[in-house]
């Protein structure tokens, strides 16, 4: 039990809708994740008690752990150039973005961007521990993702 509590917290650091200001474990999941974790059981008390949590072990130990776990570097060693497969229209919203590299990353973001494009290239760079940007190589828009496959 404590392990796979271990490894769910572990997720929520390293994923990209982390919010500098509110941190908020129902934002940095998906509702599927959010769900299958057994979160959503929680009281509003005990899910602001994990975020505060998060809040500080993001600022005391998440640096330490990361350069010190094999799996953790492996993550947050990505920089990548691909293309997005197919036909992008932009973001709505969360929206999922399958690369011609077999990958697929989705954001969180409420945030809105048109642009019609067949194969974009995009590069995708970690810019703090854990949360990456997708930057769509033609327009330089960017927005955060993380990789879900």
């Amino acid at each position: 039990m404590f392990r796979h509590c271990f490894a769910l917290i572990l997720s929520l650091i390293m994923l990209p809708a982390l919010s500098a200001e509110n941190p908020d474990v129902r934002e940095l999941m998906t509702a599927e994740e959010f769900a299958a974790s057994g979160l959503s059981r929680l009281s509003s008390e005990e899910i602001e008690a994990i975020n505060s949590w998060l809040v500080r072990y993001t600022a005391d130990d998440a640096e330490e752990f990361a350069s010190s776990s094999p799996a953790v570097r492996e993550i947050n060693n990505a920089d990548i150039s691909s293309k997005i497969d197919g036909e992008f229209n932009g973001w709505n919203g969360p929206t999922r973005f399958h690369l011609q590299n077999g990958q697929i990353w989705e954001t969180n973001s409420s945030r809105t961007y048109r642009y019609s494009a067949l194969n974009p290239e995009v590069e995708i760079t970690r810019y703090w521990p854990g949360i990456y940007r997708m930057r769509i190589v033609d327009t330089g828009q960017t927005i955060q993702v993380r990789r879900v496959e």
